[in-house]
């Protein structure tokens, strides 16, 4: 057995890593490094560094004792163990901080919970999410396939107050509109808006923020809007978003146009148009999906009002339960040419913003139950949360697939070996 074999053998018995031969080869020549540990190094080291350089430190300096990097990078790694709140990350810090010693400065010691609240409230909130972005995707693979964005809102409802004997006012909940990328499987930008309404006038600046090109770009109904479309197309992207009764007359006249006869038509394959039908089963309910599209368009007097529109559609749902059979319709429009795969894609995949991103962040991170009032500093935890998140679901696979709940919760068991395994499998992700 070969030298390298040995090492790499005895390095896996020690720290129980999940990871082939050729895996740690790949580790090697990736990081140009020798051995395993300094795979490790290398990563905490980027990530304290574009930490240390892009964020602003608007403290006065001769009043701060701890180093503003320090703070976040704690933050970070603590929130891949079963921590949820200001109080859990004070207390992790001070669980783990021989090892945190080992590679940052912790300068003034241990900050507190009001510390740690306190400077996330300072920080820029589109810095720290830029670099974490920027970090995700410089460490992680993807492959190169056309990209779906989906733009949803969320409210962090802990974050309220009503009016009682001890609050004078009422106070809004931190609503955020979110753009996420199923194919990186990471928020790409975050904005805060004051409730569900504003998120029509923030699509645009959600569109400015996010670098990425070839995606077709999918939201609820409420934005599709004729300047949210002529942003995505100034843009450069595509589009295959729903009409409802927020516009009356063209969601009624789609409602006319796709009638048994027209459906009938695409479904013998009628020109220019195309169909595609799927089947789920849950339990005793059977869903069937039908999709239809058509590039003919021209009927629609106020067409041209919607830049970029070549082709409309409807997603026909039949439920069937207990004999009881339910039919739901929703129509679309889209800038792209008939395409039924990519069509049915963008429909089906567009609430992965619910399934895998809010809903994560209600179960697995407690959003909900985080009372903190500071809206600037519950949004920057959750750009934290929502990196983490990211990175958890890429190495989910090397947990035998266990709920990302029950994986923070082993990393947290024994966790100076169980991170420092984590990074080796981020970078194998």
């Amino acid at each position: 057995m070969s030298k390298f074999k040995n090492n790499v053998q005895g390095k896996l018995k020690k720290e129980k890593c999940n990871i082939s031969d050729n895996r740690i080869r790949y580790l090697l020549n990736k990081f140009n490094v020798k051995s395993l540990l300094e795979v490790k190094t290398k990563i905490l080291k980027d990530l304290k560094e574009r930490l240390k350089v892009g964020i602003t430190d608007v403290r006065q300096s001769y009043k701060t004792h701890y180093k503003i990097w320090d703070i976040l990078v704690c933050v970070i790694i603590a929130n891949f163990s079963d921590v949820y709140d200001w109080e859990d990350i004070e207390d992790f810090v001070k669980v783990n901080y021989k090892w945190f010693k080992s590679f940052l400065q912790m300068t003034g010691g241990i900050p507190n919970y009001q510390t740690y609240e306190r400077v996330f409230s300072l920080i820029d909130h589109k810095e720290l999410e830029n670099i974490l972005i920027a970090f995700y995707k410089d460490l992680i693979y993807v492959t190169r396939q056309r990209d779906l964005l989906s733009i949803d809102g969320r409210t962090s409802n802990g974050s309220s107050r009503k009016i009682t004997d001890y609050n004078s006012e009422k106070v809004k909940p931190l609503n955020v509109l979110s753009a996420y990328s199923n194919q990186y499987g990471i928020c790409l930008a975050s904005e805060m808006i004051d409730d569900k309404t504003n998120e029509i006038p923030t699509i645009p600046d959600i569109l400015d923020r996010v670098v990425i090109k070839d995606c077709i770009v999918t939201w609820d109904a409420l934005n599709t809007q004729t300047i949210n479309v002529e942003k995505v197309i100034d843009k450069k992207l595509d589009y295959v978003v729903p009409i409802k009764a927020n516009h009356p007359t063209f969601y009624q006249e789609l409602k006319e146009y796709f009638d048994e006869k027209t459906m009938d038509q695409i479904r013998a394959g009628r020109s220019k148009s195309s169909h595609a039908k799927s089947t789920e089963k849950s339990h005793s309910t059977f869903i069937t999906y039908e999709y239809f599209q058509t590039e003919d368009i021209k009927w629609y007097a106020d067409i041209d009002k919607w830049k970029g529109v070549k082709s409309i559609g409807v997603c026909k749902k039949t439920i069937e339960k207990n004999g009881e059979i339910t039919i739901e319709y929703r129509y679309y429009i889209a800038s792209i040419f008939v395409n039924i795969t990519e069509f049915a894609n963008a429909i089906r995949n567009h609430w992965s913003v619910e399934n895998k991103l809010h809903w994560h962040l209600d179960f697995t991170f407690r959003e909900d139950k985080n009372t903190t009032k500071n809206k600037n500093a519950l949004m920057n935890l959750q750009i934290v949360n929502k990196f983490t998140l990211a990175i958890l679901n890429k190495v989910k696979s090397f947990y035998d697939n266990k709920s990302l709940k029950r994986i923070r919760k082993i990393i947290s068991f024994d966790f100076e070996n169980s991170f420092e395994t984590l990074l080796l499998y981020i970078a194998c992700a």
